[in-house]
This record gives structure tokens, C-alpha cells and sequence, in this order.
């Protein structure tokens, strides 16, 4: 028993050891420190449109998705890749912030640091988060 506590501990350092620290600030996404990406917050910070680095080139809009209810039981997050005409919706996500869902796009290799979308690791991202995979 002793052992799974060592071993959870050691996968857990891993884990946050090889994440990104990003930050939005002005208008610039900073991933380690270093200016990455142009972000755009709309519909009073429910939105928010991430573009490469000093372009209008939009690369993910994320928004809140409440599925139109006053529940917030059924909400979650609503990722849109307006260039690969792919949306990914996840219950999953919900309750995290903007500055975590761009760590994890970069983390599972959807976007690097230049702003290109690996078109195969975003259907595998779609596969492992998408509540309806079927759209």
C-alpha cells in the first residue's frame, strides 16, 4: 500500500512538472514568460478568441456553454477550430479557466508554440474530450 502512495506521488510530480505556465495578460497569451499567442475576451469574458501572436489569424474560440438552461449541472466548455471546421464541447471542462484550457491544448500537442494545429492530435483530443463524438 505504501508503494501506490510513492507511485501516485511520482506520476503526479511528472505531471506538473511538464505543464505550461500560461498567462493572459493584455491581450497577449505568455506561456514560461514568453509572448505567444494575441487573445480577444468578448460577451462580458465568456468568450474568448485566442489568434497567433499580433494577427487576427484565429486559431480556437472558447466559450461557455450553458446548452441554453439555468442549470449550471449540464454547462461546460465549447472549443471551436474555425480553420479545421471542428468544435469540441466537454462537460469535462467545465469549471476551468482559459489559461488551463490553452495549457492543455498545448500539452496534448493541438497547438505548439508557433500557433500550428496538428490536425491528428486534434481528432485524438476531440476523441478523449468531446461529450458527443458522433458530431
Amino acid at each position: 500500500m505504501k508503494y501506490l502512495h510513492y507511485i501516485a506521488a511520482l506520476l503526479l510530480t511528472t505531471a506538473t512538472l511538464s505543464a505550461q505556465e500560461v498567462k493572459l495578460k493584455k491581450e497577449v497569451v505568455y506561456v514560461d514568460g514568453v509572448e505567444t499567442f494575441s487573445f480577444d475576451k468578448k460577451s462580458m469574458g465568456s468568450e474568448l478568441h485566442v489568434y497567433k501572436l499580433n494577427t487576427k489569424e484565429e486559431l480556437v474560440n472558447m466559450s461557455e456553454d450553458n446548452n441554453k438552461t439555468e442549470s449550471k449541472v449540464d454547462d461546460g466548455k465549447k472549443l471551436t477550430f474555425p480553420q479545421q471546421n471542428t468544435i469540441v464541447q466537454s462537460k469535462n471542462l467545465h469549471g476551468r479557466d482559459w489559461n488551463f484550457l490553452i495549457a492543455l491544448l498545448i500539452q496534448e500537442k493541438v497547438i505548439d508554440l508557433k500557433g500550428i494545429i496538428n490536425t491528428d492530435n486534434l481528432r485524438r483530443f476531440k476523441g478523449k474530450y468531446d461529450d458527443n463524438v458522433l458530431r
